[in-house]
């Protein structure tokens, strides 16, 4: 099985961002990091039709948000230049713009001018309270703030407890560690193996090294692993894993299916290719960990260090009581923050109700940062 009877919800709202994972006796499924500033999937906009795009049954919509992005449809197609609802199925994803779907319930007054946003994305702490509410015995979030949201969500009627912003709920229940675990590509396996998972744009091959154990045990062990893994990461599109040569490998692809049924997410377990491979699809939802959280080289995003020093220079400002804030930072953190991490560095500011200078340091690492008086 890819995870247990989920039970506990944490919430984590800082500076510019929302972050939520879904646990069960104490293990991490999911975790999502919405974005203030980021397209989310599920949110409706009314677009602009643009030109067509080549070769494809397929039209570039403006919705006003960075890259124009793409709706696959049957012609006929609307005229260049008219307004058309659409909804975000994955945000952009490397150099690839959104992908879009009509939506024909959408309504809009008529004043209403393209490109305009219509409905905000389903909050995914509502998506799981529908899903796994009866099962659900406590939603802690923090700071003390996100607990009146949260009943406006779900009700009065929901299990939520709330921490300040001086605590750190997702260090203190292993969330934190469970972020670092899914985005580093080698998961060890309990017999002393590993296995690798390596993403490009167009597939993801997973890779089961058996190390000093036995080839069955490792393979039946990473079938497990790799379905809770793909869930955690939100890992989607095409996937292959290279299965370790010898006996029992004819059930792998019947015990990955099992393992993969309790995944909300849609996927189909193919079988093995010529040469060996299980092959499967999982329905994209939206962005995986990795790409919501690092750059191409595979470190942190100054987007994701930008707002990661945010939200420990916060706690330690609130830990400290310290006034006169100064913020030294890395040159391109300084940046980000003065850019487009600008309406975060002004949430951060509102929540320790005092101003943070910052400063640059070109002898700081990206992910150093110092937090002083004046």
């Amino acid at each position: 099985m890819s995870g247990g009877v989920p039970d506990t919800i944490f919430i984590s709202r800082s500076p510019g961002e929302t972050r939520a994972a879904l646990v069960a006796d104490g293990e991490v499924l999911e975790i999502v990091h919405r974005r203030d500033a980021d397209v989310q999937s599920g949110a409706v906009y009314l677009g602009r039709i643009g030109a067509r795009v080549p070769g494809v049954e397929a039209v570039f919509v403006d919705i006003g948000a960075g890259q124009p992005g793409i709706l696959k449809m049957k012609p006929p197609f609307p005229a260049e230049g008219a307004a058309q609802a659409v909804a975000v199925v994955v945000p952009s994803r490397a150099d690839k713009g959104c992908s879009l779907k009509l939506e024909p319930n959408a309504v809009w007054p008529s004043s209403t001018k393209a490109p305009k946003m219509l409905q905000v994305a389903p909050d995914p702490v509502r998506i799981w309270w529908d899903r796994y509410g009866a099962t659900i015995s406590r939603i802690y979030c923090q700071p003390l703030t996100e607990a009146s949201r949260l009943v406006s969500l779900l009700g009065a009627d929901a299990p939520i407890d709330a921490a300040p912003v001086s605590e750190n709920i997702f260090a203190d229940h292993g969330v934190e560690d469970a972020i670092e675990y899914s985005i580093n590509p080698v998961v060890p396996l309990p017999s002393g193996g590993s296995v690798i998972i390596e993403t490009t744009a167009a597939v993801t091959a997973i890779d089961i090294n058996s190390g000093a154990a036995d080839p069955s045990t490792a393979n039946r062990e990473a079938v497990a692993i790799i379905a809770k893994e793909l869930r955690r990461r939100n890992i989607a599109g095409h996937i292959v894993i290279d299965v370790i040569p010898g006996k029992g490998r004819g059930a792998l692809p019947r015990l990955l299916a099992k393992a993969m049924a309790v995944d909300p997410v849609p996927s189909q377990v193919a079988g093995y290719t010529p040469l060996g491979m299980i092959e499967l699809t999982r329905q994209r939802t939206g962005l995986s960990l990795s790409e919501s959280l690092l750059d191409r080289t595979g470190s942190l995003s100054i987007k994701s260090l930008g707002l990661q020093i945010l939200r420990e220079a916060v706690r330690s400002v609130v830990t400290t009581q310290l006034a006169r804030v100064v913020l030294e930072i890395a040159p391109d953190v300084h940046a980000a923050l003065r850019g487009e991490l600008s309406s975060a560095l002004a949430e951060a500011r509102e929540l320790i109700k005092d101003d943070i200078t910052l400063s640059p340091r070109a002898d700081f690492a990206r992910s150093r940062f110092e937090v002083r008086s004046a």
